[in-house]
């Protein structure tokens, strides 16, 4: 049997970490588009580390692969006056220029599971690593932006407000919202042209985790 395990993200990682990448998003080394590479990753580690994972597969020889991977920054957000734009410009370019060190919110840039794996938990325990750093740094909560994946099977006749409402009230299914929604995470506003993914029809939603253990600092 093999297990997974979920560990802090290394230079040795971020090569398997790119090949996630091109397996769930259909692109290759010659040809990576908007995927986030191994350098990008390797940038990530300096500036964040606490904030970068990898999902192990490990045999029972004690081998092991990188089947998924998480990534991270550090930013400051008003969930009462989030900010709309797309994907690429929040993380520049995959290059996280808009970390901001001593940022009360994390932003969760990239989450991925190799697709044989998918349906394993691996995706669930990614992100309770990133609810562990948020605890422990004490930071407000995270945020993150969440593609409406599965809103081209209604947008005909579904405005996205009527969609996203409708799927946090479970009348809709969303393959990507929904599961966040069940692992905590609410929808705070509509994104327009958040990806030039044809099944999202261009929209993305902006979703906040609340750190249930977050104490605001002492003035």
């Amino acid at each position: 049997m093999t297990s997974i395990l979920i560990v802090p993200s290394s230079p040795s990682y971020v090569a398997g970490m790119e090949d996630v990448e091109h397996a769930n998003y259909g692109t290759s080394r010659a040809e990576p588009e908007d995927v986030l590479t191994e350098q990008h990753f390797l940038h990530h580690l300096q500036i964040f580390p606490e904030g970068q994972f990898a999902a192990l597969e490990v045999q029972p020889d004690g081998s092991e692969r990188v089947v998924g991977l998480t990534s991270s920054m550090r930013i400051h957000f008003d969930p009462a006056h989030p900010f709309l734009e797309s994907w690429e410009q929040t993380i520049d370019g995959g290059w996280l220029r808009k970390h901001t060190p001593d940022g009360e919110w994390m932003y969760g840039v990239e989450s991925a599971v190799l697709p044989e794996v998918q349906g394993r938990g691996v995706g669930g325990k990614l992100m309770q690593a990133r609810f562990d750093v948020a605890k422990r740094l004490n930071l407000r909560g995270m945020v993150a932006g969440s593609a409406l994946i599965s809103y081209y099977k209604v947008f005909e006749t579904v405005t996205p407000e009527d969609y996203v409402r409708g799927v946090v009230a479970g009348t809709y299914f969303d393959d990507n919202l929904s599961k966040q929604i069940k692992k905590g995470f609410r929808p705070v506003a509509l994104i327009p042209d958040y990806l030039p993914d044809p099944g999202t029809k261009g929209w993305g939603a902006v979703i906040v985790w609340d750190n249930p253990d977050y104490v605001p600092p002492q003035h």
